[in-house]
């Protein structure tokens, strides 16, 4: 069973500050405060309910509290160094060369003196060493430092052909209000949504909204609204949602209208009633997940999500099907990023909430299979990483609940952090669905039990997408990795040999010859195979 780092939070913030903390929240800040006990306690007396709940953003970066303003001390060396860091402190992106040409003359601070230590570079990437540091001197820094920090970023990035990282910092570097930003900032609000980076999404729409009037400023409260309740920051989206709901422009209010139910439903946990009360206990519980499908940002977030409520919809009477139909999601999915992070994101990868709902129906299959290990890593997995709370009426806080009882020693804190944020009763029909579905032991590893996507299971968020098991590369001709590569990728037989232009027996053969190598029967299993995390 996994480990996680809120566990230990989430019990000290409960103890000294009785406040409840959401548990990817809890690591956010765990990481934020390199897991400083004293600025842990301190951010959360300071830090607004819903901000410790994950219904809204968390200020980035964090405020300097002070343990933290202790454990960093008084920002070392002169003006140029102070200038460095601030332009690292506050770039949306980790590219050395736009950190060095924005710096300019004091480059040389990067490599000697005092910053040598707060700043690492290796391979064209930069990383600031201590998250703390970014809290003090962006806190240090008055709005003009700020301003000029943020001008020479837009220059840098501009001469470094990256013209969304430019408008973004030119945007924060403009005090006035510019319709023409505005429409920029809108656009590149969508495009870091279509990459199912929603979080960086909602701060870039909401600094458009600051600029914009009339239909651009509509567009803005919609952009900030979605991309909003699609990294689970239901608060902020029911605000945003508000305005845009009340724009005057009606193709906005309409989107507006469908989104905001859906917020609705998942803060209150409950979905509006039908006429077939007879339906079985997956059929309502499917309910609970519908609203989103309408509203989701990319193809791949409605695909999940559909997927997971049709799922849930068939495990009365087709339990098979849905467990192999939540197989083959579990294995397309790409992790949701984790935030804050540098742009631009890699494209493909689910939201946050789309993903959360994918964990949650995972859980409930591993625990209606009796596998509850299986199932308690992968809810202690994803309440790390996702806005777990609100999914499917409550369906992570009732899972862990149950799994509590049936794993001797599992610590209570998430799954009682998971109840007090989430909605304030649980779906009548989540209770119904996980209570008539527990098993008391295990009955043997299910093919979804194995299905572990990279980011969920440890992997790193660096590893590209498409990457196999290095230890293939030992057993596999390099042509048989390649297979091996394009068909874990989705591509059909016919597909792969286009791509390597050789023919389709061509490729059979390969396949054949991957699948006795390594010991698999199907493709299914292959995908298994190489999304499995190595131990």
């Amino acid at each position: 069973m996994a480990s996680n780092p809120p566990v230990d939070a989430l019990a000290l913030l409960g103890h000294e500050t009785r406040r409840t903390v959401a548990p990817h929240v809890a690591a956010r800040l765990v990481r934020g405060t390199a897991g400083d006990a004293a600025a842990l306690a301190q951010l959360a007396a300071v830090l607004r309910p819903e901000h410790l709940a994950g219904t809204a953003l968390l200020p980035d970066p964090l405020p300097a509290v002070p343990a933290v303003r202790a454990s960093r001390g008084p920002t070392q060396g002169g003006a140029a160094d102070r200038r460095v860091l601030l332009c690292a402190a506050v770039a949306v992106t980790d590219r050395a060369d736009i950190l060095l040409r924005a710096t300019g003359d004091a480059t040389d601070a990067l490599v000697a003196g005092p910053v040598v230590e707060d700043v690492e570079l290796a391979d064209g990437r930069f990383r600031i060493t201590d998250p703390r540091m970014r809290c003090v001197v962006h806190d240090d820094a008055d709005l003009a430092q700020r301003t000029a920090a943020h001008t020479a970023l837009a220059r840098a990035a501009r001469d470094c052909g990256e013209p969304g990282i430019a408008l973004w910092h030119t945007a924060l570097s403009t005090l006035a209000g510019d319709e023409l930003l505005a429409d920029g900032l809108v656009e590149l609000a969508e495009l870091l949504a279509s990459h199912g980076d929603t979080e960086a999404a909602h701060e870039v729409a909401r600094e458009a909204a600051s600029h914009g009037t009339g239909d651009r400023r509509a567009r803005a409260f919609l952009v900030a609204g979605r991309s909003a309740l699609w990294s689970g920051h239901l608060v902020d989206a029911q605000d945003w949602l508000r305005r845009a709901d009340s724009s005057g422009v009606p193709a906005v209010e309409r989107d507006a209208a469908r989104c905001a139910a859906a917020v609705r439903a998942l803060l209150t946990g409950e979905t509006a009633e039908r006429s077939d009360a007879d339906a079985t206990p997956g059929a309502r519980l499917a309910r609970t997940v519908e609203p989103l499908v309408g509203t989701a940002v990319t193809r791949a977030d409605r695909a999940a999500v559909a997927a997971v409520a049709a799922c849930l919809g068939m495990l009365e009477n087709d339990p098979a099907q849905a467990e192999a139909l939540l197989v083959r999601t579990v294995a397309g999915v790409v992790p949701a990023r984790r935030r804050p992070g540098p742009w631009p994101s890699a494209s493909g990868a689910l939201a946050p909430l789309a993903e959360a709902a994918v964990r949650a129906a995972q859980a409930l299959l591993l625990l209606r299979a009796g596998q509850t290990g299986a199932a308690a890593t992968v809810l202690d997995e994803a309440v790390d990483r996702l806005p777990m709370a609100h999914v499917g009426g409550g369906l992570a806080a009732e899972v862990s609940r149950r799994l509590d009882a049936a794993c001797p020693g599992r610590p209570t804190a998430v799954t009682a952090a998971l109840e007090r944020v989430g909605p304030p009763r649980t779906a009548p029909a989540v209770a119904a669905a996980a209570g008539r579905w527990t098993r008391p032991a295990d009955r043997g590893c299910s093919l979804l039990a194995a299905v572990s996507s990279r980011g969920c299971a440890g992997g790193s968020d660096d590893e590209p997408d498409g990457a196999l098991p290095l230890a293939w590369s030992v057993v596999l001709t390099a042509r048989e990795t390649e297979v091996a590569r394009l068909v874990t990728a989705g591509m059909t037989n016919r597909e792969v040999a286009n791509a390597l232009c050789v023919s389709v027996r061509t490729v059979e053969v390969h396949l054949g010859r991957v699948f006795r190598k390594l010991d698999v029967r199907s493709r299914s299993e292959l995908v298994v195979l190489a999304l499995r995390p190595v131990r």
